[in-house]
């Protein structure tokens, strides 16, 4: 009895650790019931499972120490300059029937320095549209308002890291929480909502997509 529950957990163990230590059926002996066990033979059954342990510890030592970079991201922003691309839009319905549309995009260039400050330099264009025809009072001639605009402002916040989440605080105090990958080299932000209520139905969205520059 000792024997075969002996011999049936080493196969459990040995079968748990395989897929990481990539043993085989080969690598051990093989026990057939009512056969003696040999000392030499268990006890290399033994070392397999030993060494396939000792493998499988050593890999999960690398996962967690390659885990540990997040602890390390603040450093590996700190001091980074990343280019980011960011798109958004909106789209507005009143009760009275009229529609806005409005739509931007651009690029920024964010540097956070190691005091934890922020520089950054914003190109930016979009078009505001509304769909309410404004038109003379005989309903002649009608057209659309439409607001065009392409700014390029400099602008100082500051910043701040727990864990992947990167928070930034710019100038004129809005502030956005990008994910950070476990390398340090993308930051990515997005997400939309429904805005109803105040007379006023509407949703938008936005994305953001940041690549960090060599230095």
């Amino acid at each position: 009895m000792k024997k075969v529950i002996l011999t049936g957990l080493t196969v459990a163990v040995l079968s748990a650790n395989a897929m990481a230590s990539e043993i085989t059926e080969g690598d051990v002996t093989q026990f057939n019931p009512n056969t003696q066990a040999v000392a030499s033979e268990v006890n290399g059954n033994f070392a397999a499972l030993i060494a396939a342990i000792n493998d499988n510890n050593d890999r999960i030592s690398a996962l967690e120490e390659a885990a540990g970079e997040i602890a390390e991201l603040a450093d590996i922003v700190s001091g980074s300059t990343y280019k980011l691309y960011f798109s958004g839009g909106i789209i507005e319905l009143d009760e009275g029937g009229g529609a806005n549309l409005e739509r931007n995009g651009g690029v920024i260039t964010l540097t956070f320095n190691s005091d934890e400050t922020l520089n950054d330099t914003r190109s930016e264009h979009g078009r505001f549209i509304s769909l309410d025809a404004i038109c003379d009072p005989d309903g002649s001639n009608c057209s659309h308002y439409v607001d065009t605009w392409n700014d390029n402002e400099t602008g100082a916040g500051t910043w701040s890291i727990s864990d992947q989440t990167l928070t930034v605080t710019f100038g004129d105090g809005e502030s956005e929480s990008f994910t950070v990958s476990l390398d340090g080299n993308v930051i990515a932000s997005g997400g939309g909502g429904l805005d109803v209520g105040g007379g006023t139905n509407g949703v938008d969205s936005f994305v953001a997509i940041g690549i960090r520059m060599a230095d």
